[in-house]
C-alpha cells in the first residue's frame, strides 16, 4: 500500500493493515489492539465526518478505480456514509469494478444488493447472458498481490455463484452481508457521515 493516491482515505492506513478487519466484519476477542474492526470503523467515521460528501464520493471513486482489492473494501463501506443521491452516482462504478475484477467481488455484490434498487434485474441479466471478467494486463506478481491468485474464469464464476446466493436471499460464503447488517442494526457501523458544524 505504498504511494497511496486515495485523497482523504490515505489517512485510513497508518502503517497498519486497517482494511483487514473489514474482510470479515467480526469483532474477535484475540484481535490485535493496534488494529481491529472497531478501530477501522472509527477511522472511517473520522475521515467521513470531517469531509464533505462530494469529496468523500470523489475519493471513493479513486479507491474503486485502483486494481488492488484492499481499497475496494474501504470504498464500499464508505459508500454508506453518503446520502442516497450520492450513492446513486457510485452504483455504476461498483458494477464496473465487478466487470474489471476484484478479489472482494462477494462484498461488492453484497453492498450493491443493498443500495441498488435494480440489483435483481442486473444480476439476472448476468446469469442469463453470461459473464467474463476482463482483467487489465498486469505481471503475475502484481496480479497475485492486487487480485489474488484467481484466473479470469475463476473470478467470473465466483461472481456468478455469489449472485445466485444473493438472489436466493442467502449470504455470500463469508456471511459478510449478514455481518454488515448486524453492525448497522446494532449501530456499531454508523450510516452517513455527521455533518460538520
Amino acid at each position: 500500500m505504498s504511494q497511496l493516491n486515495y485523497g482523504i482515505f490515505n489517512d485510513f492506513w497508518n502503517d497498519f493493515p486497517n482494511h483487514l478487519p473489514l474482510l470479515g466484519l467480526h469483532i474477535d476477542d484475540d484481535e490485535p489492539k493496534e488494529w481491529n474492526l472497531t478501530k477501522s470503523l472509527e477511522r472511517l467515521d473520522f475521515i467521513c465526518d470531517n469531509n464533505d460528501e462530494e469529496t468523500i464520493k470523489n475519493d471513493i471513486i479513486k479507491l474503486l478505480n485502483d486494481e488492488n482489492w484492499r481499497p475496494h473494501l474501504v470504498a464500499i463501506l464508505a459508500s454508506f456514509k453518503l446520502s442516497k443521491k450520492k450513492q446513486l452516482g457510485l452504483i455504476d462504478i461498483m458494477w464496473n469494478r465487478i466487470e474489471k475484477g476484484s478479489w472482494i467481488s462477494p462484498q461488492i455484490l453484497s453492498v450493491l444488493s443493498i443500495i441498488d434498487i435494480d440489483f435483481e434485474n442486473k444480476a439476472n441479466e448476468i446469469l442469463n447472458t453470461g459473464f467474463i471478467i476482463k482483467f487489465s494486463k498486469m505481471n503475475m506478481i502484481e496480479h497475485h498481490s492486487s487480485r489474488g491468485s484467481e484466473s479470469s474464469k475463476e473470478a467470473s464464476q465466483k461472481v456468478i455463484e455469489n449472485i445466485k446466493s444473493l438472489l436466493q436471499d442467502n449470504d455470500d460464503e463469508y456471511g459478510w452481508k449478514d455481518s454488515l447488517i448486524y453492525l448497522i442494526q446494532t449501530k456499531k457501523f454508523k450510516l452517513k457521515a455527521k455533518k460538520k458544524p
